[in-house]
């Protein structure tokens, strides 16, 4: 049988053959190994690839890039669980993630687009505002209301489609084409396949109730967040959802 220290190596060999080749065409298979393979075997060899992903995005960052590795981390969130996403980030380096929440979430969650992208996103985040505790640390706490803006933002704005200048050549040669017939014969016919289905119908009520639940485990943290942290149209937008979902106010 393999151990975890080979099929780490094995992911992080695979990464470093499909993913860097390809963006959009390795993120694909990473989503589908968090929806298909054990979760704990993911996470426990994951790591590896984390390390790849944060080298490719410091050299060489484009939009399209960045708007498929928050889809990632969001499915890892909703599917496998927001403080493990954290553990996992920060076990690299400590206090990472604080860098992913600023410069990633929280910068360009905007720019993820398509309707099933944008659906997994929110739910992502969503988790990681509610079912994550390392958010309500000292470490990370000063991010959590600025998080919960920029989702609000992206519920009810359209997607940022604006790609700078120097990036069009990248993306002509790398969108959703394909650099090979074999992965144009693949994604041919296939679209985003909706991992929750009837199970999120609604993110806003989703972030309402997750809310509501969180205020419960920490009866009076969350409203002086919201209030100090939170500014202009999207706190009134959060106190729509939470009317919408029959929730009077939060503990």
């Amino acid at each position: 049988s393999i151990s975890l220290a080979q099929e780490g190596l094995l992911l992080k060999q695979w990464y470093q053959r499909r993913v860097r080749a390809n963006d959009h065409f390795g993120f694909y298979l990473l989503n589908t190994m968090i929806e298909h393979l054990d979760k704990t075997t993911f996470t426990a060899n994951v790591k590896g690839v984390f390390m790849l992903l944060f080298q490719r995005m410091q050299s060489s960052k484009t939009t399209k890039f960045m708007r498929s590795f928050i889809v990632f981390m969001s499915l890892f969130a909703a599917q496998v669980g927001a403080q493990p996403l954290i553990e996992t980030v920060d076990s690299i380096q400590a206090g990472l993630f604080g860098m992913v929440l600023e410069k990633i979430f929280i910068a360009e969650l905007q720019k993820v687009t398509g309707e099933t992208d944008r659906k997994i996103a929110a739910v992502g985040v969503i988790k990681l505002l509610t079912e994550g505790p390392a958010m309500l640390n000292d470490n990370y706490v000063k991010w959590w209301a600025p998080l919960l803006t920029a989702l609000v933002h992206m519920f009810e704005e359209s997607a940022d489609t604006s790609v700078p200048a120097d990036e069009h050549f990248i993306e002509i040669e790398d969108t959703p084409g394909y650099s090979t017939a074999f992965n144009q014969l693949v994604f041919a016919t296939k679209k985003p396949a909706d991992p929750f289905g009837a199970s999120v119908a609604n993110p806003r009520q989703l972030l309402a109730e997750s809310l509501q639940k969180l205020s419960v485990r920490y009866p009076g943290k969350l409203t002086p967040l919201i209030q100090q942290g939170v500014t202009g149209p999207a706190l009134g937008k959060i106190q729509e959802y939470l009317s919408a979902a029959n929730i009077g106010s939060l503990s």
